[in-house]
């Protein structure tokens, strides 16, 4: 078995091979209700509230603790609110708890800053409880602790990374990410991320040492298509089982061919066409692209 991970015992075929997480890392079950509010998501619902069957699109709300004559339960999913910028400059701060965020793959800690204030920062590997961390300019170069990518060493893996600077961390958020630093100029800082694409980013952005924490969260098998509705993904249907007037694939009689030179998706465009701007001013950032799965 790997670490952090827990197989269910096989009492039907629903949980054969299916395995869940163990929470070990996380010490608090309770959140911290100042920094939490309910997340409502209408999935399938136009202006009006109405179901549209054409803009479902395979999403749903998924599993609500609900109550009788409750609209949700203390149980229900919340939002928590992460300090992605770690806008706390020049403050220690002490990791108070390691707790569960249903939002994400990876978990969260609260910490405490000496001014009595708390805020949530993204669970990496390395965390515990009692840890002190610190976000400036001047900041060591240890695990938790943020600052710009000028200050951080070549070599160094990096995670919660600014895109644009001030606008918070984007890049490398998920359980296990994380960027390889991999040179420095005078105003950009190559780094290479974990999809293989190599970049420039500015050199004021904001980064996080470390990786991610929870790197086994690819690792767990759901065991049931139940469980991926619980999470809000519904059954996703080819084009060819559709009408026509639902889907360019779908119509005629039996396992009829698509009838077009190239797949497309619902709305008529090739499905091999690249989404990204060419003319976007940041492509020019980027020194190599993300490489597909055939060329690794």
């Amino acid at each position: 078995s790997t670490s952090g991970i827990r197989y269910r015992t096989p009492l039907g075929n629903h949980l054969r091979n299916a395995s869940i997480a163990t929470f070990e890392e996380c010490t608090e079950r309770r959140r911290y209700e100042p920094l939490v509010f309910k997340f409502g998501r209408r999935y399938a619902r136009a202006k009006g509230g109405h179901v549209q069957m054409a803009a479902r699109r395979s999403r749903c709300s998924g599993h609500h603790s609900t109550a009788v004559g409750l609209s949700y339960t203390r149980r229900a999913r919340r939002y928590r609110v992460i300090d992605f910028g770690r806008t706390k400059r020049g403050i220690f701060g002490t990791i108070e708890t390691i707790e569960y965020d249903p939002f994400r793959n990876a978990r969260i800690c609260l910490v405490k800053y000496e001014d009595g204030e708390k805020r949530y920062i993204l669970h990496g590997l390395g965390y515990f409880v009692g840890q002190q961390v610190i976000s400036d300019e001047q900041a060591p170069v240890f695990v938790g602790n943020a600052m710009p990518l000028s200050a951080v060493t070549i070599g160094t893996q990096v995670h919660n990374i600014e895109i644009q600077p001030g606008k918070g961390g984007a890049l490398q958020r998920a359980a296990g990410a994380a960027a390889t630093v991999l040179s420095k100029d005078y105003e950009t800082v190559t780094v290479k991320l974990q999809s293989t694409e190599v970049r420039l980013l500015k050199k004021d952005c904001w980064c996080t040492i470390g990786r991610v924490g929870r790197t086994e969260a690819n690792m767990i098998d759901k065991g049931k298509a139940g469980k991926r509705y619980q999470l809000g993904w519904r059954p996703r249907m080819h084009g060819k089982a559709k009408n026509a007037c639902d889907h360019p694939h779908g119509g005629g009689e039996g396992h009829s061919p698509i009838g077009h030179n190239y797949p497309m998706n619902p709305f008529g465009q090739c499905i091999f066409k690249r989404t990204r701007n060419p003319n976007k001013k940041s492509s020019k950032m980027i020194l190599i692209r993300t490489k597909r799965k055939s060329e690794l």
